[in-house]
């Protein structure tokens, strides 16, 4: 089965871009999100700015499990906790992992959400993308 990504021009440069919905019982959180699917990440992260959209409030923040981790990514540098065992939906799909949500913002601008490599396998995707010809997908087997 293939699931198609959208290619879109983002900050400089053309990315592969997949709509998806995190779910999650506790803290309680739902919403849909565009990501940035990114190789060179080995962990997915949910961008300040969809964190704000969701709504999730410090009380759920509260919930996030672990100690805070400094994490930097495309030049800022911020400090996440991990949201365990999050559902992100795709056509059809649910995958189950850990979601790194910014906690506080140290230096630079905010990233986006980012699908790491940790979505990947645990949905056990092959993922091909084509920038030249602006055409990418995921593959299930």
């Amino acid at each position: 089965m293939r699931i198609p990504v959208r290619v879109e021009f983002f900050a400089g440069g053309l990315r592969p871009i997949l709509t998806v919905c995190i779910k999650s019982e506790s803290p309680k959180i739902f919403g849909a999100v565009s990501a940035i699917i990114d190789t060179g990440s080995p962990t997915t992260i949910l961008g300040a700015g969809d964190k704000q959209r969701m709504r999730i409030s410090e009380i759920q923040m509260q919930k996030l499990i672990g100690i805070e981790k400094e994490v930097n990514l495309g030049g800022a540098q911020l400090k996440t906790r991990e949201l365990p065992e999050a559902e992100l939906k795709i056509c059809g799909e649910t995958i189950k992992i850990p979601i790194q949500v910014p906690v506080k913002l140290i230096k630079g601008k905010p990233p986006p959400t980012i699908l790491g490599v940790d979505f990947l396998v645990a949905g056990k995707f092959k993922f091909v993308f084509y920038p030249d010809k602006k055409e990418s997908y995921l593959e299930l087997d």
